[in-house]
């Protein structure tokens, strides 16, 4: 009988396949692109790490870190306290320093007591000011046997702010401070010589307490507006024996005040002004209307606007000028017509307001004139010959009397520059009554005093026989 072996299956029976999924078949699956690009984005990524590793090793070779500036942060120490009057306040041990006095100006002297130090050590004494960016040794000092160190320093002249900080410091670092307070914003300053003048003069003026460099504006009685003058402080903040010219400030006790433009650093200094006398002249001092005149004066403050009045002390002036560097002026005008007799001019400072008056007289024109013949009959031409007038004035010529008098203008003519003329104008004697020339002895007629007191009191007047009686007066001065 034959073996038949336990469950098998003929070779070509369907059954005898391997399942899809048997892991066997999974060693003879193909390799795909997608799998080997992922192999070689991640052997260029480990290239580039290595590359870059190699390189970061190359430039720090052979160099070694330099050490660390930085100290170790201390662990601040508390300070012990203790309650005193109810509050609680330090009671740490170490140096401590009192100042004498506590509040000085600069160039004032400052001392320092100070207890609790190493013994027989060296210090540095140093200024620091909230400005600053560092501390300014002032001086150097030396402790004693048993801790206790006396020393001082003065001010710095160059020193402006109002608060400081004095920090003595021993060789070890330990140090201590202690406030310090000074006027801030107050400069010194003095005259050199007497301080007394008049405005012009010219004054020594020293200061401290100014910024190094600082332009300071100089002021006479007052703080503030346009500066007299502007000096320049030098590297320490001082102004050495700056020559000045005394200002205008009211007469009598005044200041001259110093105003740094950076800081405001204020000096002032007591002054006497005194009194200005100014002076002035005409020239010449008669002269007649139309002619020129001079007025001069000195003893003004120098610079200032002089105003000019005349016959007044005030309203709207007659002339101006300026004084000049020694308060001196000088004008010129024409006298015009119309002034007679006897004026003034009145010279006033604008800023001082010292005021001079002098005077001038004005001359009358005493003109003469004649007719080209005393003697004419009716129908005869007359021209008329003149001296004394205003220059290149107009001459007119009335008949029977001047003019306002019941006169007729009859003719006109023009005089030189001389105030004078020759045969000058053309009148045409008229039919009239010819009367005979008065015998000599004979007593004026009332045509004759006529005459004579036109002449006297309006104009020239020009008498012949021939009936009328001719008068001539100027059209400008009525002369």
């Amino acid at each position: 009988m034959a073996e038949i072996e336990p469950n098998r299956t003929p070779p070509d029976d369907p059954r005898e396949k391997t399942p899809p999924d048997d892991p066997r078949d999974k060693k003879h699956k193909k390799v795909t692109w997608k799998s080997v690009l992922g192999v070689v984005v991640a052997l260029v990524i480990a290239w580039q790490l290595v590359h870059a590793f190699v390189q970061g090793q190359g430039k720090t070779a052979g160099k070694v870190a330099p050490p660390s500036t930085s100290a170790p942060a201390a662990k601040p120490t508390p300070t012990p306290t203790v309650t005193l009057g109810g509050r609680r306040i330090a009671a740490g041990s170490g140096p401590v320093i009192a100042l004498s006095p506590g509040l000085v100006s600069p160039g004032g002297h400052v001392g320092i007591a100070g207890q609790g130090f190493a013994r027989r050590t060296t210090v540095v004494v140093s200024l620091r000011t909230p400005r600053s960016r560092a501390a300014k040794v002032v001086t150097h000092g030396r402790t004693s046997g048993s801790g206790t160190l006396t020393t001082g320093f003065s001010m710095p002249l160059s020193f402006t702010g109002s608060r400081a900080t004095v920090v003595v410091r021993q060789a070890d670092g330990v140090q201590t401070t202690a406030p310090l307070v000074t006027p801030g914003g107050m400069g010194t300053a003095k005259i050199v010589g007497k301080a007394a003048g008049k405005p012009g003069d010219h004054i020594t003026v020293s200061a401290r307490g100014f910024a190094p460099g600082e332009k300071v504006n100089v002021y006479w009685g007052r703080i503030s507006g346009t500066p007299a003058a502007t000096l320049t402080a030098d590297s320490s903040g001082s102004i050495s024996s700056a020559s000045v010219r005394v200002g205008i400030a009211p007469v009598g006790p005044t200041t001259l005040v110093l105003v740094g433009m950076k800081t405001h650093t204020t000096a002032t200094v007591p002054y006497q002004m005194l009194g200005l006398y100014p002076a002035t002249a005409s020239r010449p001092y008669a002269v007649k209307a139309g002619k020129s005149i001079s007025f001069r004066g000195n003893g003004f403050a120098p610079g200032e606007p002089v105003n000019i009045y005349l016959d007044a002390s005030g309203g709207v002036p007659a002339l101006t000028s300026h004084a000049d560097s020694s308060g001196g002026f000088s004008v010129s005008f024409v006298v015009p017509f119309g002034l007679k007799g006897s004026q003034r001019l009145i010279a006033v400072g604008e800023m001082s307001r010292a005021s001079v008056s002098s005077g001038f007289q004005v001359l009358p024109y005493i003109p003469t004139a004649q007719a080209s013949t005393y003697s004419a009959l009716p129908g005869t031409t007359v021209s008329f010959y003149a001296h004394g007038y205003a220059p290149n004035e107009v001459v007119l010529v009335y008949l029977g009397g001047g003019k306002g008098h019941g006169g007729q203008l009859v003719t006109a003519f023009r005089v030189d520059s001389r105030g004078s003329a020759s045969a000058a104008g053309s009148y045409v004697v008229p039919s009239g009554v010819v009367r005979p020339a008065p015998q000599p002895g004979r007593q004026a007629s009332g045509d004759e005093l006529a005459c004579a007191w036109f002449a006297q009191y309006v104009a020239v007047g020009l008498c012949f026989w021939a009936g009328q009686l001719t008068f001539m007066t100027g059209s400008t001065d009525h002369s």
